[in-house]
């Protein structure tokens, strides 16, 4: 059941009415049920029992350090002790949590390990094997991988790190928490959220709101637009020229060009379609896209696009590697040894590289996601660290930068390296990325822009019309979007008015939206994650 069947329209169309027919009080045990049957029908239910257990080792975890914390003050309270009494106890109870966080973690992000690395290491054990005595002993088909487990992992890891540190109270109904580790509109495909935003956000009384609900409509209508009009039609053109076989570089480019816009449609278009749901029973959920094509670095795109996964990176891998010990002793040396830049400059580049590593392996396994966070690493590194000496030389080249030229010119920029990053990825292995690359700058034929060879890849002239008026309208709502709330002003218009922009939606996603030509239409890219 994926959030673009008629299937899941139905589901949601029944939890909407037993909701809102349910005592306020009682209303989040509606959305726990639905997060089970939801979870249950889109997944498999043999993979219920892992997300129970697992749930609750970290809630006991986590239970157990705030108990030992409340012990911790308790003792501390005690009369006539010293400094160094006190930094006793504090160290104590510190190193009773610590194992309860360690066996929480090891649980967590080594079952996530496994389902991420198993299938690779299997195939390269078998290459060994296949050498040696020609056959293939091992085989991963008895592991199973449970729908949306990175992020439901790094949901309940970051609650149980925000409660070690003592950031946030940990919560005393397992059931509540529950909700959130599951909570259907996010265990797919995110956003990844943090307790004390969606843990708060479910806790809420949650009354009817006709303005929310109408809200949350239309922001499904825009995500069902941007998903089955333009994405799904996009996906047709871009598989069928990454299939595997040999093109020219200006087909080439014209479909990573487009593939840009499909997995940015496909994925903030779900991301729209959950965060409308949500709304409508009352829960918001954090914002994931922030139109990241208008940024005019690589450090503002990443800042704009899968907001909530660069967030959980920065505050839960870039943060602790920054101040950790060996970063910092390390710096004192080479600033001793060398000069305050070097060490500055070490300071950005270990938990850069470290942090850009980690998202590539979280994307995927194997050379290709590890190039992948390589390449994105490399160019925050250099955008961070030699900021003065790229200031200096537009200074010296008396380029204006105050003018919309250079803004163009910089998001132009950021883009390519956005399309560089995707042309890593998409190809399917290095070694056909690099033919790809060969291709582009050795058999561009241009002339393919205009000879019929564009409709020979599944899609006719008048969808290439429609995907170029779809992209404008996506250029004009995001251009709105930068400066004002579209549904507010929408709300303050005619009712003729409004309704009529709310059904011409409607019928265009039904009419041009895109039903399964030959793949799964509903597929989103970002599930294998």
């Amino acid at each position: 059941m994926t959030i673009t069947s008629a299937r899941f329209l139905a589901f949601f169309f029944v939890s909407i009415v037993v909701f809102f027919v349910c005592p306020v009080k009682r209303r989040w045990l509606v959305l726990l049920a639905g997060s089970i049957y939801f979870y249950v029908v889109a997944g498999a239910l043999k993979f219920l029992p892992f997300l129970v257990f697992t749930s609750a080792v970290v809630w006991l975890c986590a239970r157990q350090i705030g108990l030992l914390y409340e012990e911790q003050d308790e003792a501390l309270r005690a009369p006539g002790m010293d400094r160094k009494a006190k930094k006793e106890i504090k160290e104590g109870y510190k190193k009773r949590a610590k194992r309860f966080l360690l066996l929480a973690l090891v649980l967590c992000i080594g079952f996530l390990c496994v389902t991420k690395f198993t299938r690779y290491a299997v195939r390269y054990l078998n290459l060994i094997a296949l050498s040696l005595n020609g056959s293939e002993p091992f085989h991963a088909k008895w592991l199973l991988v449970p729908l949306g487990i990175s992020y439901y992992t790094f949901s309940t890891v970051g609650y149980l790190l925000d409660v070690y540190w003592k950031r946030y109270a940990y919560e005393k109904n397992f059931f509540r928490f529950f909700l959130y580790a599951i909570y259907f509109p996010h265990i797919v495909q995110g956003p990844i959220s943090r307790y004390n935003l969606l843990g708060q956000e479910l806790k809420k009384e949650l009354r009817f709101d006709a303005k929310r609900v109408i809200f949350g409509l239309e922001l499904m209508l825009w995500g069902y637009f941007k998903k089955l009009v333009i994405a799904d039609r996009l996906n047709i053109f871009v598989s069928a020229v990454f299939d595997g076989q040999p093109h020219s570089g200006t087909i080439f480019v014209v479909a990573m060009f487009l593939d840009v816009f499909q997995i940015y449609t496909d994925f903030s278009g779900y991301t729209d379609i959950v965060r409308g749901v949500s709304q409508v029973f009352g829960v918001e959920l954090e914002q994931n896209f922030n139109h990241p094509f208008f940024s005019k670095t690589v450090p503002e795109f990443w800042r704009r696009w899968h907001m909530t996964l660069g967030g959980w990176f920065k505050d839960y891998v870039y943060y602790p590697c920054t101040i950790s010990g060996p970063v910092k002793r390390l710096s004192k040396k080479v600033k001793k040894a060398y000069s305050d830049r070097m060490a500055r400059f070490l300071v950005v580049v270990i938990p850069v590289f470290t942090t850009w590593i980690l998202t590539g392996l979280w994307h995927g396994t194997g050379k290709t996601y590890l190039c992948w966070g390589l390449y994105y690493g490399t160019l925050i590194t250099i955008s961070v660290a030699f900021a003065p000496e790229f200031q200096m030389l537009t200074q010296r080249l008396h380029i204006r930068t105050d003018c919309f030229s250079w803004r163009l010119f910089q998001m132009t920029r950021t883009f390519l390296c956005f399309m560089g990053g995707r042309l890593l990825t998409v190809p399917n292995g290095l070694r056909r990325t690099l033919q790809v690359i060969k291709s582009i700058f050795t058999d561009p034929q241009p002339w393919q822009l205009t000879d019929g060879s564009l409709y020979t890849f599944g899609l006719g002239s008048r969808s290439f019309l429609l995907i170029a008026v779809c992209l404008l309208i996506l250029w004009a709502v995001s251009m709105m979007q930068e400066r004002f709330s579209i549904r507010e002003k929408l709300a303050e218009q005619n009712i003729v008015f409004r309704w009529a922009v709310i059904y011409l939606a409607i019928f265009a996603i039904l009419i041009f939206g895109v039903y399964g030509l030959g793949y799964d239409a509903s597929a989103f890219l970002y599930e294998q994650y």
